[in-house]
């Protein structure tokens, strides 16, 4: 579902990080709610992922960034869970 080889060679790093970490944290969360049968988190964690995506493409990182913000968030909740991601590396 997540396509690293989109990226824009143009791209810059910061937005090639964010990119990275929305696709980590997409990731675990897609594959938690799928363990758990939870629609509800697949359905908002796909929500937040396109946005994201989406305002990526639009040239809006801020944005994207603030959807990453709640995926982390959500993320840290299921810290328990096997393939939880940690705390993002600055």
């Amino acid at each position: 579902m997540t396509k690293r080889d989109d990226t824009p060679a143009s791209e810059s790093p910061a937005v090639s990080e964010l990119r990275a970490d929305l696709e980590t944290y997409f990731a675990f969360l897609r594959d938690f709610s799928t363990e758990t049968r939870d629609p509800a988190l697949s359905r908002m964690t796909g929500y937040a992922y396109g946005y994201a995506m989406a305002k990526l493409e639009d040239g809006d990182p801020a944005a994207a960034a603030k959807q990453l913000a709640w995926l982390v968030s959500r993320s840290s909740q299921h810290q328990d869970a096997t393939g939880y991601t940690g705390a993002r590396q600055s």
